[in-house]
């Protein structure tokens, strides 16, 4: 079977930008696989969900969150990456990885809520667009399925799905208040009911 020269000049280009050769994954040895290759170290979704929230409460980590949601950063795609550097990491593998979703998007909620940072479920949802009535139509018939989708996903999502004792951890956690916030002072109340005689 004769090689093609635009296939040799296929591999070449890939090798030349660092690339992997096809299959060449295959060839690697048994005794030494890839951390996703080998048994998960998690298998209980609880188990592993107290990992996730340990990860995520580190208070270095807290910080660089908050800042990623201050500036606009999704929630999904926080949680999406936190959960892939675990599968990355042989911590769990792909299912247990989708049943976490959800938790710890609400994870990411709450410490977000508790920080009073606004954040949004997805980049760019604040985002406001201004075009043609027609064009709006279009564009919604476009992507209407894969919107409604996410939406109807993330508003069924109950808070149920993050167990008590995690969530009241998340309430009794104490943040520190950025250098940078205002103080507010504390004002008398004006009211009769708060007057004191």
């Amino acid at each position: 079977m004769a090689v093609s020269e635009k296939a040799i000049n296929f591999i070449q280009d890939g090798l030349a930008r660092g690339k992997a050769i096809p299959g060449q994954s295959l060839t690697n040895s048994p005794d030494q696989p890839y951390n996703w290759e080998r048994p998960s170290e998690y298998t209980n979704p609880r188990e592993a969900m107290m990992y996730v929230f340990e990860s995520l409460t580190v208070p270095e980590t807290t910080e660089n969150i908050l800042l990623s949601l201050n500036s606009g950063v999704g929630v999904i795609d926080i949680a999406s990456i936190t959960l892939y550097a675990g599968f990355l990491e042989g911590k769990w593998n792909p299912d247990l990885m989708l049943l976490l979703m959800e938790p710890t998007m609400y994870m990411l909620m709450a410490i977000a809520e508790k920080a009073d940072v606004p954040y949004s479920l997805e980049a760019g949802d604040n985002e406001k667009i201004e075009m043609s009535p027609e064009n709006q139509v279009a564009e919604l018939n476009d992507k209407i399925s894969i919107q409604d989708v996410k939406l109807k996903s993330a508003q069924q999502a109950s808070p149920q799905s993050v167990p008590q004792d995690v969530r009241k951890v998340i309430e009794e956690t104490e943040l520190s208040p950025s250098l940078l916030e205002r103080v507010k002072e504390q004002t008398q109340s004006k009211s009769l009911l708060g007057r004191e005689e």
